[in-house]
């Protein structure tokens, strides 16, 4: 898959003048106000600062304009006000002239300066030494004077664009000038109609003046001629590699982007390179939608759009991504949301946008977005597994070679384990070069990084190159190390996409419905995906070329194959193993909790459907904090060990390959029927494992409804506390009764009525309690809140413990009904945080 484009950088999110065009000099003007010596910033890393003269006592102000803020200035009288900026030559400025000095920037001119018939914009006729340009307008037309070492003019030159300059509006004035091909060009673009004019190549005789050392002045020349109105976004590059179409290109695609301005509900410019919901008074919007600067996009095959983002499980999101496309930069077409794993719906043209929906439900955070990177994922050079051949891939996911001659071509994948290719090549061949450490590997549309080269020679003297690959997903075993967090009562998608931030991976489609609440102590995004699919179950399946990871319920589908001898089955074996057979499973949670208290005062959960005879062991759910949830995790790995594992190994054939036989497809997770009259079978079962051999599809080997653990069964790669059976270490049962913790609430048994509790829908049962002889008590209603609330002031710790004790009998809660404490802290600086913890 071939990165086509990234944005990731301010200018992309804010249709600002690239930083890395400018490194002469970038005045961005996004100050409120200038320094104490009345300055404003250089982006470009020159600290070359713009100098106000007469910023105090005049109009001179910064405004909310087209990027950010703007400068403006000499609003009432110009000829009064005089003010201008400067920004004294040190003698470096314009010391290494290429072959292309750029200069420009975005105006606003007045009716003054667009009226009067001489207007300066930019020039270098003030301080020591001899000028080099200047830009300015003559009766609202677009002049360029260039000059010589002697001060002489060499070109002095008026151009008439396509439209006139009109009061208030925005524009971008640039010039391209070449001193050695002795041409000079306009670039003018109307941001209010999109349009953009380039003038003429105009030529001039003469040696440009290399030798400048005079300042930079903007609107302003001999202390007689002024501009009325506003600069944003100014730059300069006097070794520069842009053209007059770059300009013009760059001038479109900045149409779009919105980041920078400062009445819309998201904001480019406080953090460099990130996008996060606009603030008003620490308080963020609900939502608010980024538009970027268009791009090229280049798509030739299916495109994918990836969109990264810190965000808060369960209160921040990305919660909407669109595109439109253009092949002009002009007409566009609609906006498109991408799909459920991130799939290009826009129709593939020259140019891309974006438009992204930034969401919270906490108004006292926001996501951060970083990046959009949009990948293409070309056709692939082959369609089906049988036959197919490695193909090497660039470092752009281009392909460099085509290995025709390997053998011995297998791929060995299972259903939540491995994912693994091993081939061969004759050392001698051709394309032997192609083949190195890293280096991505095609299997059709799969992608694969090679691991292990093994040269051999044998004692007949041939030598052979041996080949060992993981498939794409493994690299998430090294992302960056994740924090110990908790999630409350949440879905799947919301751990799954904790531990993809940071990595060029995404989260796409989730059915697996189970909610948890559960602590995660896994240090990479590949761990944490693994604890996932334990704790939540289903099929955890990696689209390697997309870089997509999904969790479903079920991931193959009744393909209706049938497998039989002498037709598409060369063997067959049955084992029925007890090995690992358990019966009664007991389960500890965070400090030693357990669901004694809603299974009948049994911290055990039991299945004798097969034997009657009690095989114990201990399931570790330590990271698990609700024993309702717990009970069900419980529930549903002893459904696993209680009963026998029982496989069926096949060496089957592909038979899909053959003309005629392509109906008889099948695939990794998919229901098969297999039938053996010998053996007294006939089972319906599913494809758990698959040692795939590309060359010889006839002698592949399928491992049916459970891995063999003699055969492969990588459970021991992705162990996981949560799905581990062993013992663990437990509090003392009569320690915990014994300990008297300090309670900070005030008649937390009801003993004394509702006294010093907020109330809403509860009432005291003073004759059923557990600690005490009272209990509170509320009956549940649909679409209603009732709740029973106490303020407090702790003293000052590192954690704090929550506990209570519910009776939950006959509850059946509704499509979005929950049971829980809710806790607001208040911090020190007034501000709050707000965390629900699910009891049911």
């Amino acid at each position: 898959m071939a990165l086509k484009n990234i944005l990731n950088t301010q200018d992309a999110f804010t249709g600002e003048f690239p930083a890395a065009w400018a490194p002469d000099g970038l005045w961005r003007f996004n100050e409120s106000e200038p320094d104490a010596d009345d300055y404003l910033a250089d982006s470009s890393g020159k600290d070359r600062k713009a100098y106000i003269h007469n910023w105090s006592g005049t109009t001179a102000d910064m405004k909310t304009g087209n990027f950010g803020r703007y400068f403006q200035m000499n609003i009432n009288n110009p000829s009064s006000e005089k003010t201008y900026l400067k920004v004294e030559n040190d003698g470096s400025i314009f010391s290494s002239l290429g072959e292309t000095i750029v200069v420009g920037g975005w105006m606003k001119p007045t009716t003054y300066s667009v009226g009067n018939t001489y207007t300066p914009i930019l020039n270098t006729r003030y301080g020591s030494g001899q000028p080099i340009f200047y830009l300015s307008l003559i009766r609202g037309k677009p002049r360029i004077m260039l000059y010589n070492s002697s001060g002489s003019l060499i070109l002095d030159t008026s151009v008439t664009p396509s439209f006139s300059l009109l009061n208030g509006y925005w524009y971008f004035i640039a010039c391209v000038i070449k001193p050695n091909a002795k041409t000079a060009q306009y670039i003018l673009g109307d941001k209010s109609s999109g349009t953009v004019w380039q003038s003429s190549v105009l030529t001039f005789t003469g040696e440009l003046n290399r030798s400048c050392v005079a300042d930079l002045i903007w609107g302003m020349h001999a202390d007689s001629y002024w501009y009325a109105g506003g600069f944003d976004d100014w730059f300069l590059d006097c070794d520069s590699d842009l053209t007059a179409d770059d300009l013009a290109e760059y001038f479109l695609e900045s149409l779009s982007a919105n980041g920078a301005d400062l009445t819309g509900d998201v904001d480019a410019l406080t953090t460099p390179d990130v996008v996060t919901l606009r603030a008003t008074d620490s308080v963020y919007p609900s939502s608010g939608q980024l538009i970027t600067a268009a791009r090229d996009c280049g798509v030739t095959g299916n495109g994918r759009v990836s969109v990264k983002a810190d965000y808060s499980p369960g209160e921040t999101s990305i919660s909407l991504v669109e595109t439109a496309t253009s092949d002009d930069l002009s007409t566009w077409t609609e906006w498109q949301a991408v799909g459920a794993n991130g799939e290009l719906e826009s129709p593939a043209k020259k140019y891309i946008k974006y438009r992204v929906t930034l969401s919270t439900t906490n108004t006292a955070r926001t996501p951060t977005l970083t990046s959009i990177s949009l990948y293409d994922n070309p056709k692939p050079l082959y369609t089906k597994l049988g036959y197919a051949r490695p193909v090497i891939l660039d470092s752009d996911g281009n392909v460099e070679a085509v290995l025709d001659n390997a053998y011995d071509i297998i791929v060995t994948s299972e259903i939540n384990g491995v994912d693994e290719l091993e081939f061969k090549l004759p050392f001698q061949d051709s394309k032997r070069a192609y083949i190195d450490n890293e280096k991505t590997v095609r299997i059709v549309s799969d992608t694969y990084r090679i691991r292990t080269i093994t040269d051999d020679k044998e004692e007949s003297g041939k030598a052979i190159t041996t080949v060992y690959a993981e498939a794409a997903f493994y690299d998430l075993a090294y992302s960056v190390k994740k924090d110990e967090i908790t999630f409350n009562a949440d879905t799947a998608d919301v751990p799954m996409a904790y531990a993809l931030q940071g990595t060029d991976w995404d989260v796409g489609t989730v059915n697996v419905s189970t909610k948890r609440t559960w602590t995660c102590s896994e240090k990479n995004a590949l761990a944490i995906l693994r604890a996932v699919q334990n704790i939540h179950g289903g099929d955890l399946i990696f689209d390697n070329a997309n870089r997509i990871v999904k969790l479903l319920t079920f991931s193959g589908e009744d393909s209706g194959v049938l497998f039989c001898y002498k037709k598409n089955m060369k063997s067959i074996q049955r084992v029925i193993d007890t090995t690992s057979l358990i019966t009664r499973l007991y389960a500890y949670g965070k400090d030693g909790m357990t669901f004694a208290s809603i299974n009948g005062g049994n911290e055990y959960v039991q299945d004798t459907t097969y034997t009657s005879e009690i095989r114990i062991a201990t399931l570790d759910c330590s990271n698990f904090t609700n024993p309702y949830q717990m009970l069900e995790y419980a529930n549903m790995r002893l459904a696993d060990y209680a009963s026998p594992r029982i496989s069926y190994v096949l060496k089957a054939m592909d038979l899909s390959v053959l003309t005629g036989y392509e109906h008889e497809t099948w695939a990794l997770g998919d229901t098969v029927m297999v039938k053996d009259d010998d053996l007294n079978l006939s089972v319906k079962t599913r494809i758990v494992r698959r040692e795939y051999n590309l060359q010889e599809p006839w002698n592949t080997v399928l491992e049916l409804s459970t891995t063999l653990r003699e055969l492969g069964d990588s459970s021991s790669r992705w162990d996981s506390a949560a799905d581990t059976l062993e013992s663990t270490d437990l509090i003392d049962s009569q320690e915990m009764k014994d300990l008297v913790p300090f309670n900070h609430l005030r008649n937390s048994r009801a003993d004394s009525g509702l006294s010093y509790w907020q109330n809403s829908g509860f009432t005291v049962d003073a004759d059923n309690g557990v600690s005490g002889t009272a209990s509170f008590k509320c009956e549940g209603a649909l679409n209603t809140t009732k709740s029973l609330s106490q303020t407090i002031t702790p003293a000052n710790r590192q954690c704090y413990t929550f506990s209570a004790q519910i009776a939950s009998e006959n509850l059946s809660k509704g499509t979005n009904g929950q049971v829980g404490i809710e806790v607001t802290f208040e911090y020190e600086d007034g501000t709050t945080e707000t965390r629900f913890i699910d009891l049911i």
